[in-house]
């Protein structure tokens, strides 16, 4: 489905600076907790912005920095992505280091 994820993520969270400082997007296809930071969410960077794309139905991990470049702030939001609609399952605001295993427990229900 076509989505523009700029007016999809302001929906959910009118505050958002989206990409003031920069970020990404990426599917989650599986938990590898082997290892204990990002990259135990395990799948591919999308494209993502204030355009519209084709996005298949699943879990997306956002990654929003906003603040300024002496005091950035790292939000992380997970995302499901189904019958059209766009759902946040869980947020970090302004991200500790051990930001990825916070979202372990969702990331284990939904796949």
């Amino acid at each position: 489905m076509i989505v523009n994820w700029k007016e999809e993520m302001t929906k959910i969270d009118p505050d958002i600076k989206f990409r003031a400082q920069g970020g990404w997007l990426k599917t989650v296809e599986e938990l590898d907790k082997s290892v204990t930071n990002g990259y135990s969410l395990v799948g591919d960077f999308v494209k993502a912005g204030d355009f519209e794309e084709e996005y298949s139905e699943g879990l997306y991990l956002d990654c929003n920095k906003e603040g300024t470049a002496k005091k950035p702030q790292t939000d992380y939001r997970l995302f499901r992505f189904r019958d059209g609609k766009v759902r946040l399952l869980d947020l970090v605001i302004d991200a500790p280091r051990s930001w990825a295993q916070e979202f372990w427990d969702a990331v284990e229900e939904e796949l």
